[in-house]
């Protein structure tokens, strides 16, 4: 609130004389006493006086109207750049997005890196495997760096024709899945080959674990080696600036933890049985760590370890055979089971259910797990899940907070006090702090997930929508889905994603037995 400056006297300055067309004398029956103006007099002096006060006091209001737009103009600045910095926001639209550029080559986007640039693993048809690092702004490669080269490349039995080989990830190495400056990368140079209309892969023979600097890809740590030593390494992840480890021992599973100069920090086992027989031409249940805030998870076949930052076991929580696991954004490791619906002629599935696992404890509520891609901390719940029931927010204290009547919710983004989703029939917004649906829209369906720069919404309508029968851009205002603005998607494009601030549009092109990927990225 603006500050009020010091009261001040004011005087009201009349003219003596008669206003222009009156009579000089009173009227008749009229005379005044002495020193008392006229009936006349006194009611163009309340006239005045009225006028004067009245423009005082618009002016006040003006001003003070004026300043509070201050305000909340300041405020939402502060709030959309605080949105901005969160993971899958776009950059402010002022209106329908254009080519930036486009690109040929596959532009990774598994870690977005502190220098702006969008960095991953890219499998080359030769087998070549590379890191690569692309300058968002520009498209132009900023570093490559060789994960396996040719010559790493498997030998094949004569007339094995290989549909892929290489297989490569990147997973960025803060806590929170946000901008890096290390990531750690795997590669290996497994082959999968087509054989009587199934795909079968060939285990690998060389592979590589390193972690590298995101800025310039120069390689911090090589963990090949330790990778491989006993017992040899199915699963990684970062905490804080170590790179952990899990492997299977005879009795359990084995995690090590790794400083960046090579040396083992600490070293942890647990018990867990053996993974399950594998369905025939499938592969054994791989170990899995999860990153978690300052913990790390290691998911086996009967339970979730979540471990601290010297290798304790911080929690146990059990695992059914079937049950997923996943990490979110808040440091929560999620476990997964069951299912709302079965698959069409299927056997009926297992009421789903979700367990958030935390340091303080697990809490297992009923529903499937909506992610929330993104989320500016403005909603009073924890997490939501979806069941036959409808949508179900939690609070803090684990307890149901709202109910809503929603339908098979896809990716929701929660922002500025609202949450918004797109379910079978179209998209909606909640009141976050009350599931009240603020508004509905269902002649528009987007294929993509809902993307925001934390203005509107952006959204894309399929191709019944456009004049020209092609996919179309559109943008609605988050309050109350009235349509900003709407444009052609300025390429071709099979899918949008947000990567830095960017959209990324890929087009994928058949090459032979090769997909050949278009990259535009649009601003």
């Amino acid at each position: 609130m603006g500050r009020r400056g010091p009261k001040q006297e004011v005087d009201l300055v009349e003219e003596d004389g008669p206003d222009d067309g009156a009579s000089a004398d009173p009227p008749d029956g009229d005379a005044p006493g002495d020193g008392a103006p006229s009936g006349a007099d006194a009611a163009r002096a309340r006239r005045r006086r009225a006028t004067t006060l009245g423009a005082g006091l618009l002016a006040v209001l003006v001003l003070v109207g004026v300043i509070g737009q201050g305000v909340v103009t300041a405020r939402e600045r502060d709030r959309l750049a605080a949105v901005a910095a969160l993971r899958g926001v776009l950059a402010p639209l002022d209106g329908p997005p254009q080519v930036l550029w486009t690109s040929d080559e596959d532009i990774p986007f598994q870690v977005v890196t502190s220098a702006g640039h969008a960095a991953g693993a890219v499998e080359h048809p030769d087998g070549r495997v590379v890191a690569r690092a692309v300058d968002l702004a520009t498209g132009r490669t900023a570093w490559e760096v060789d994960l396996l080269t040719v010559a790493d490349g498997m030998e094949l039995p004569a007339g094995v024709v290989p549909v892929m080989r290489g297989s490569a990830y990147c997973w960025p190495g803060a806590p929170d899945n946000r901008t890096s400056d290390v990531m750690l990368c795997t590669a290996e140079n497994a082959v999968w080959v087509e054989e009587d209309g199934t795909m079968r892969k060939i285990a690998a023979t060389v592979s590589r674990l390193v972690l590298l600097d995101a800025r310039d890809g120069t390689v911090v740590t090589d963990l090949t080696d330790e990778a491989a030593a006993a017992p040899v390494a199915e699963s990684s992840t970062t905490l804080g600036d170590l790179v952990l480890l899990a492997g299977r021992t005879s009795d359990g599973a084995q995690v090590r933890a790794v400083r960046r100069d090579g040396s083992v920090a600490w070293r942890t086992t647990v018990p867990a049985p053996p993974p399950a027989e594998p369905e025939p031409g499938g592969s054994p249940e791989q170990l899995q760590l999860i990153g978690a805030g300052d913990h790390a998870a290691l998911v086996t076949p009967d339970a979730v370890h979540l471990l601290g930052a010297t290798g304790g076991t911080v929690r146990r929580t059990p695992r059914a055979a079937d049950a997923w696991a996943t990490d979110s954004t808040d440091g929560t490791v999620v476990l997964g089971t069951g299912g709302a619906y079965a698959p069409p002629g299927g056997p009926p599935q297992a009421p789903a259910s979700s367990t958030f696992i935390r340091p303080d404890g697990a809490v297992t509520r009923p529903g499937e797990w909506v992610w929330l891609g993104v989320d500016d901390g403005t909603a009073p719940f924890t997490a939501l899940t979806w069941d036959a029931d409808g949508l179900h927010a939690w609070d803090s204290d684990d307890a149901p907070l709202w109910t809503a009547d929603v339908r098979l919710p896809r990716e929701a983004v929660a922002l500025d006090g609202l949450v918004h989703l797109a379910d079978g029939t179209g998209l909606l917004t909640l009141d976050a702090g009350t599931g009240a649906e603020v508004w509905r829209m269902t002649a528009l369906r987007s294929d993509t997930p809902l993307m925001t720069d934390g203005n509107v919404l952006v959204v894309t309508a399929g191709p019944t929508l456009g004049e020209d029968g092609g996919t179309r851009l559109v943008a609605l205002d988050r309050k109350d889905g009235s349509e900003v603005w709407r444009a052609p998607t300025p390429v071709d494009v099979d899918s949008l994603w947000p990567v830095g601030g960017v959209l990324l549009g890929q087009r994928w092109e058949q090459d032979g037995l090769m997909d050949q990927v278009v990259v535009t990225a649009l601003g």
